[in-house]
């Protein structure tokens, strides 16, 4: 008896160790896995999806604009150009994990950077910075438009435009029409 017990008490103590060793191992995974892992992924947007995230970057910059020129609040743009830096930061991440057209996909993370300077100096107080923020933003958006999407800018940016065009011709044919009442009556 004492025989058998010899070898069987080293077969349990090994069958223990090696369960103990296991679960320690498994609850070591456990935790592991229990952390959030960051996850890679990666995309292949079509040139489709890659235009309403162009149009989705428009759109961002040109909402706090208009509400300028319908002159509302600072504190409404500046809380409108904060939401905005936000969604910009959510499509930059779309576009990084991307995996086609690169090229494109290229063109619009530039393009996005020079959309988050334009809401940066869209708030502050240098106005040759908003300026040269503002030549840029448009610059990226013609070119990206003319390059990838046959000319067209996104509807935000033409409404605007057209909207300010036409308050400037008004504007200016309204002086014109002054100027030119105000010469005739001097005769």
């Amino acid at each position: 008896m004492m025989s058998k017990l010899k070898w069987l008490l080293p077969v349990v103590i090994l069958v223990f160790g090696l369960s103990a060793c296991k679960s320690t191992e498994s609850g070591t995974a456990t935790k592991s896995s229990s952390k959030q892992a960051t996850v890679i992924t990666s995309k292949n947007y079509t040139t489709a999806e890659l235009e309403k995230r162009y149009v989705k970057i428009a759109d961002v910059v040109m909402k706090p604009l208009e509400q300028a020129s319908y002159k509302e609040s600072q504190a409404t743009i500046k809380k409108t150009a904060t939401a905005g830096q936000t969604t910009l930061a959510q499509v930059k991440l779309e576009l990084q994990d991307n995996n086609s057209n690169q090229a494109l996909t290229q063109a619009l993370l530039k393009y996005l950077t020079a959309a988050q300077k334009m809401l940066m100096t869209m708030l502050g107080t240098n106005q040759a910075a908003y300026t040269a923020a503002s030549k840029e933003f448009s610059l990226q958006s013609s070119t990206i438009a003319k390059t990838y999407f046959n000319g067209q800018l996104p509807a935000s940016m033409v409404n605007y435009s057209k909207r300010m065009s036409g308050q400037t011709s008004s504007s200016s044919s309204t002086k014109a029409s002054s100027s030119a009442k105000s010469s005739a009556s001097s005769k």
